[in-house]
C-alpha cells in the first residue's frame, strides 16, 4: 500500500476476505476508492466483501454497518442504493441506542450486586441486664449479630438452697439454729447470644438468636441461736425456682433512621424466664 502497488496488495488482502477479516475488507475498500483503474477487476472481490459486511451487520457490528452505508452510497460491489444506505443508517442508530440504554431492572440488579454489607454496633439494655453490647452486619437481605449482656454482678456464692414451694424456707436444715430471711436479694445474670438478622425493608429489620445464659437469684438470711436469741452469721441461699442455666434466646425488631437504629424485643433463658430489652446504635 505504501508503494501503491495495488495489484500485490489485492492479492494479500483477498486471502483475508475468505475469513471476513475486517482489516482486509477496509484495505480493499481503500484501494477501490483510490484506484479507479482496478475497479473492473475487483467487482467480484468487492461483492464478497459486501456479503461479509451484511453478515457482520446483522450481528450488530457497528464497524461493518458503517462500511455497508458507504458501499450502498458509493456502489461498491453493488449498484448504488439510497434505500439500503438509509436502512443501514437507521440500523446503526438503533444499535447505538441499544448500547446506551440499560433496562431499569438491570440497573436495580447492578445496584443490588454492588451493595456492600453494612455493619452496626449498639448498646443493649435489659431490665435485669442493663449492660449489653450488640455488633453485627447486614447485606442485601440477610445479616448476623452477636450480643453479650450482664448486670455486672458475678457473685454467685451461696451456702444453702431455697424455693417458693415450701413457703420460702431453706430446703435443708441448718443444724440446730433457727434462721430468718432479710428480704435482701442479689442477682447475677449474663448471656451470650448470636443469630440471624433479616432485612424486611430499607428501614425495618428483625433478628432472632440463641446462645447460653445464666441467672442466679440469692436471698440473704441470718442464723439465730435458739438458746440466746442472738444473730449468728449472715449467708445467702440460692432460690432454685428463679435461677436458670442453659439456652438463651433473643428476638428483636430494629428500626433504622438514617445511620441510627432503635430496637425493642425480649429475651429468655430456658424459656422459663423472660425479660424485655431495648437498644440503640449506629450503622457504618
Amino acid at each position: 500500500m505504501k508503494r501503491q502497488d495495488y495489484r500485490d496488495a489485492k492479492m494479500w488482502y483477498e486471502e483475508g476476505v475468505s475469513y471476513c477479516d475486517m482489516y482486509s475488507i477496509d484495505k480493499l475498500t481503500e484501494i477501490w476508492l483510490k484506484d479507479e483503474s482496478s475497479r473492473s477487476s475487483m467487482r467480484s472481490l468487492m461483492s464478497k466483501c459486501l456479503n461479509c459486511l451484511n453478515v457482520l451487520g446483522t450481528e450488530q457490528d457497528t464497524t461493518a454497518i458503517h462500511q455497508l452505508i458507504l458501499y450502498y452510497q458509493k456502489g461498491i460491489g453493488t449498484p448504488v442504493s439510497d434505500e439500503l444506505a438509509e436502512y443501514w443508517t437507521e440500523k446503526l442508530e438503533q444499535v447505538r441506542n441499544q448500547m446506551l440504554y440499560v433496562p431499569s431492572d438491570e440497573v436495580v440488579s447492578f445496584e443490588e450486586k454492588k451493595e456492600r454489607m453494612k455493619f452496626f454496633i449498639g448498646y443493649q439494655y435489659a431490665i435485669e441486664a442493663p449492660y449489653g453490647l450488640t455488633v453485627g452486619g447486614v447485606g442485601k437481605r440477610l445479616g448476623w449479630y452477636v450480643r453479650f449482656k450482664t448486670n455486672m454482678s458475678f457473685d454467685k456464692y451461696y451456702t444453702a438452697e431455697c424455693n417458693s414451694q415450701n413457703g420460702g424456707e431453706l430446703i435443708e436444715a441448718l443444724s440446730e439454729d433457727a434462721y430468718y430471711f432479710t428480704n435482701e436479694r442479689k442477682k447475677s445474670l449474663y448471656a451470650f447470644t448470636g443469630g440471624l438478622v433479616i432485612k424486611c425493608t430499607n428501614w425495618l429489620y428483625t433478628s432472632v438468636g440463641v446462645g447460653y445464659g445464666e441467672r442466679t437469684l440469692l436471698y440473704e438470711y441470718y442464723t439465730i441461736d435458739h438458746q440466746t436469741g442472738t444473730l449468728g452469721s449472715q449467708s445467702w441461699a440460692k432460690h432454685l425456682d428463679a435461677s436458670y442455666v442453659g439456652v438463651a434466646g433473643d428476638i428483636d425488631v430494629m428500626c433504622k433512621l438514617g445511620p441510627v437504629y432503635l430496637s425493642v424485643g425480649c429475651n429468655t433463658i430456658n424459656f422459663k424466664y423472660a425479660d424485655l430489652n431495648a437498644g440503640v446504635g449506629v450503622f457504618f
